[in-house]
C-alpha cells in the first residue's frame, strides 16, 4: 500500500468569452442607439439651405417641402442671411430625394403673393406658402436660391427655344415669369422684360424674350429631332402661323386685375409679317396696340363718363334740400299749425262722441214721423174717394203732406248714413 501512487484532484478555471450579465445593458444601449442612428441616417434624409428675399410666413415644422405634389421635407429653421438681406432657410428632404439635389434644381414658393388666376395662392393666405422643389440636371447641391415665384425656365433647361417680341404699349406690368399661352394653353414663360430706346430712330419699346417648350406646343407629323435641338422645327411652326396671322400680345387674366401674360393668337385684318431675326433671336411680331388695349380703353371711358357726371354739383343740391327740409321741420309756425290741428281732430272727435248716441232716436222719430204722414194721406185719400164733394184744395194739401214725408223719410236715412253732417252740414259734406 505503500508503494502506490496517489492522485491528487486539482481545480481548473474556464473562462467564458461570454462578460456577464451586467454587460447586457450596455450592449443594448449601443444596439439600440446604432439603430436609431442608422434610421435617421436612411430616413432624415439631407438639410439643404435654401436663400429667399424674405420669409413670405414660412415656419419650422409647419411649412412643407412638396415635388409633384408629394410631401419630401419641410422647414427645420429660418433665420437671417448673413448679409442681412436675404433669409437662409433649412430643408430637411427625404433621403429618397436626396439624388434630386443637384445644381439645376429650383425651389420656389406657392402662396407667397396673391395671385388671383391661381386660386392655390389664395388658400395659401390662411394657410401659409408651400415650398415647391422643381428636380433639375447638375452636380450634388446643398445651397440653392429661392424664389416667391416660379421662376422663368431657362434654355439651358430642358428642349426650350428662345424667342425676342417687340410691344409698342406699355409692358411694365409683365414680370419675369409669366405665362406664354398659345390659344388658352401654356407653351412658355417669360424670361426677360426691358425698357429699350433707339437713338438712331428715336424711338421706345419694350424689348421681351421668352421661351417656348416643344412638348407643349403638340407638334405632330414631324419625329423629334435625333440631336435635341427643335430650333429649326419651331422655327418653320411659328414662321407658317406669322404669316396667317399669329401674333404675340399682352393680355390680363382675369381682365383688368389679374396678372399680366403674353397671349399668342390669330388677328384678324393683321399686316403681312414673318419670323425675322435680332442679334441672332427669332423675333415674334406684336400686335397693335389698339387691338389688346381694347379692354383697358374701354374702361378708362367708362372712368371718363363717370367723371362726367356732376356728381359734386348733384351732391350739393341733395345736401341743400336736406338743409331746407331741416329748416322747415324746425319751424315754429309749422309745429304751431300742426298743434292746432291735432287740437281741432281731437274736438271733432269728441262731439261726434256726444252726439253720435242722439242720432239713433233721431232717425227713428223721423221715420215715425213720416209713416205717421203715410198713414194720414192714405186716410184722406180714402175719404175722397167716398166723397166727392170735398173741398178742392184738399188734394194738394195730401200731395204736400205726401212731399213732407218722403222728405223726412230721405233725411232719415241720410243721417242714419252720415251722422256727421250734424256738424258738419250737408252742403259741406257734398262738396268734399
Amino acid at each position: 500500500m505503500s508503494g502506490a501512487p496517489r492522485h491528487r484532484t486539482q481545480a481548473e478555471v474556464r473562462r467564458s468569452t461570454w462578460p456577464g450579465w451586467i454587460w447586457a445593458v450596455p450592449i443594448a444601449a449601443i444596439g439600440a442607439t446604432g439603430w436609431l442612428g442608422l434610421r435617421a441616417l436612411v430616413h432624415d434624409g439631407e438639410t439643404v439651405v435654401v436663400t429667399f428675399d424674405n420669409a413670405y410666413g414660412m415656419k419650422p415644422d409647419d411649412t412643407i417641402v412638396t415635388l409633384r405634389g408629394v410631401k419630401v421635407g419641410s422647414v427645420s429653421d429660418v433665420s437671417l442671411a448673413p448679409d442681412g438681406r436675404h433669409v437662409d432657410v433649412k430643408l430637411k428632404i427625404d433621403r429618397a430625394e436626396n439624388a434630386y439635389l443637384r445644381t439645376g434644381t429650383r425651389f420656389f414658393l406657392n402662396g407667397a403673393k396673391v395671385d388671383l388666376s391661381d386660386p392655390s395662392s389664395l388658400k395659401a393666405m390662411l394657410a401659409g406658402p408651400e415650398i415647391i422643389m422643381e428636380p433639375g440636371p447638375g452636380k450634388h447641391a446643398d445651397h440653392f436660391d429661392g424664389s416667391d415665384r416660379r421662376p422663368p425656365l431657362a434654355p439651358g433647361h430642358g428642349p426650350m427655344v428662345s424667342y425676342a417680341v417687340h410691344f409698342d404699349g406699355a409692358a411694365g406690368n409683365l414680370a419675369t415669369g409669366a405665362q406664354v399661352d398659345l390659344r388658352g394653353f401654356r407653351v412658355g414663360t417669360v424670361t426677360s422684360v426691358r425698357l429699350s430706346y433707339d437713338a438712331r430712330t428715336g424711338t421706345l419699346s419694350t424689348p421681351v424674350q421668352l421661351v417656348l417648350d416643344p412638348a407643349q406646343l403638340g407638334i405632330v407629323g414631324a419625329p423629334p429631332p435625333a440631336d435635341g435641338n427643335w430650333r429649326p422645327l419651331v422655327d418653320s411652326m411659328l414662321d407658317h402661323l406669322v404669316a396667317d396671322g399669329l401674333r404675340a400680345r399682352l393680355s390680363q387674366d382675369p381682365p383688368l386685375v389679374g396678372p399680366s401674360k403674353v397671349n399668342l393668337d390669330f388677328v384678324a385684318g393683321a399686316p403681312n409679317a414673318r419670323l425675322a431675326a435680332e442679334n441672332g433671336l427669332p423675333v415674334i411680331p406684336s400686335a397693335a396696340p389698339a387691338d389688346f388695349d381694347t379692354m383697358t380703353a374701354r374702361a378708362n371711358d367708362v372712368i371718363r363718363k363717370i367723371d362726367e357726371l356732376p356728381i359734386k354739383q348733384t351732391g350739393d343740391e341733395v345736401r341743400s334740400i336736406v338743409a331746407h327740409v331741416n329748416a322747415i321741420s324746425a319751424s315754429p309756425q309749422i309745429r304751431d299749425s300742426l298743434m292746432h290741428i291735432d287740437r281741432s281732430v281731437a274736438q271733432i272727435d269728441h262731439t261726434l262722441a256726444q252726439v253720435s248716441p242722439q242720432i239713433g232716436p233721431l232717425v227713428a222719430q223721423l221715420r215715425e214721423t213720416a209713416s205717421e204722414a203715410d198713414r194720414t194721406v192714405a186716410a184722406a185719400s180714402r175719404t175722397l174717394g167716398a166723397d166727392a164733394s170735398s173741398q178742392n184744395d184738399l188734394p194738394a194739401a195730401l200731395r204736400e203732406l205726401t212731399d213732407t214725408a218722403r222728405s223726412i223719410r230721405a233725411l232719415a236715412d241720410y243721417l242714419d248714413r252720415h251722422p256727421e253732417a250734424l256738424l258738419r252740414g250737408k252742403a259741406q259734406e257734398e262738396s268734399q
